[in-house]
């Protein structure tokens, strides 16, 4: 599905100095309808063989989520740059390995496709919060219920929400992108607590979670789902400073006149001085051009193209989100799944190794379902 979308916007030329010469797909129907439209590129169902071959200098890797590291591997081993797509892998053991691999090529640009942070208002909150304009952070709340799937969409491919096909489910497939963004804006909690569930849907895996993740000087409250409508999407972050809330495609931050510790220490009330509460209120907004190129190329050709720079310019500087840093938000989703399987508060790093036994059991619990 996404590699069907990546391969039509470089047939369309909506990546400068990038040229499309290969693809690969196990679904021998697939191929022959791509080569149908696109007869100048080759196609393969071997993916040894294309990279012989077709001697790419870059692989895009946007297939179902066990296959990543081997693919992702074979490429950087041969010193072909790799964007993968999200996430880097299932497991952090995992991850780890692609990471090594990565390191030991650095002739390899190595990339993933985390495109939410082309979102411009996500940037600009992150320069915000680093120039300590919000003061000291106090409290964080991400609600992410937008990402609605019917069971049509499960039905789709027999990979989809299985702890087998996919390790996992809204979490590792939706959700990944927004705690992505928490732990760029907010860096790594220290702690996770959660709850996971399935709700209205025939799947395997938790479309319904809850998770509270501890940093060291304040919380923040993760909230998801996939079976809610009309369904939101908002971050709140809240410092002494002031407060940030970010819907898709607009924020609203309200800075205060004076930090809250000042407030409280000059209050000769109990409600505090009303003088002394007052703050102003600024707006940040997605754009129209910014809608429009999403709708003609979706936010995902903002990655290829920074991509594309970085192999051309061999510059990794100029990624939005280096391949490394995949393990991020994978360690966090580790750490929710841990905890609901445990039924306890879980430490972040999660244990690679004690990770991949319980993902194991649950896969075996599963073959026995079916």
């Amino acid at each position: 599905r996404m590699g069907g979308k990546h391969a039509s916007n470089f047939c369309k030329g909506a990546v400068k100095n990038a040229k499309l010469v290969a693809v690969c797909d196990i679904d021998g129907k697939v191929l022959e309808a791509f080569k149908a439209k696109h007869t100048n590129v080759a196609v393969y169902s071997d993916y040894d063989k294309m990279l012989c071959e077709a001697k790419p200098d870059a692989v895009i890797v946007a297939t179902p989520h066990y296959s990543h590291p081997a693919l992702a591997k074979k490429a950087l081993e041969k010193g072909i740059s790799v964007l993968v797509e999200k996430p880097i892998t299932v497991t952090v053991k995992d991850a780890n390995s692609v990471i090594e691999v990565a390191k030991a090529h650095p002739e390899a640009v190595f990339a993933i496709m985390y495109n939410q942070r082309s979102n411009s208002i996500y940037a600009r909150a992150k320069k915000i919060i680093e120039s300590g304009k919000l003061g000291d952070l106090q409290r964080a709340s991400f609600t992410v219920t937008d990402w609605y799937r019917t069971q049509y969409y499960y039905n789709m491919g027999g990979w989809r929400a299985s702890w087998s096909g996919e390790g996992g489910g809204t979490l590792i497939n939706q959700c990944v992108h927004q705690i992505d963004i928490l732990q760029w804006l907010l860096g790594m909690p220290e702690k996770i607590i959660s709850r996971c569930k399935t709700e209205g849907r025939k799947i395997t895996t938790e479309n319904d979670v809850t998770a509270l993740f501890l940093y060291k000087n304040y919380d923040c409250v993760f909230t998801a789902s996939t079976h809610e409508l009309p369904g939101e999407n908002r971050l709140v972050i809240v410092g002494s400073k002031g407060t940030m809330t970010i819907t898709r495609h607009k924020a609203v931050i309200k800075y205060l006149k004076m930090d809250e510790k000042e407030v409280n220490a000059r209050a000769k009330r109990d409600y505090g001085n009303r003088a002394d509460k007052k703050y102003t209120k600024k707006y940040m907004f997605y754009g129209l051009k910014n809608y429009i190129t999403d709708g003609l190329y979706g936010q995902q050709c903002n990655i290829l193209r920074d991509f594309a720079a970085a192999v051309e310019n061999k510059d990794p500087s100029l990624l939005r989100a280096r391949g490394e840093e995949g393990v991020n938000a994978l360690n966090i989703i580790n750490a929710i799944n841990m905890s609901a399987w445990k039924g306890k508060e879980v430490n972040v790093p999660v244990d690679p190794e004690e990770y991949e036994k319980m993902l194991a059991e649950k896969i075996d619990s599963e073959k026995k379902i079916k």
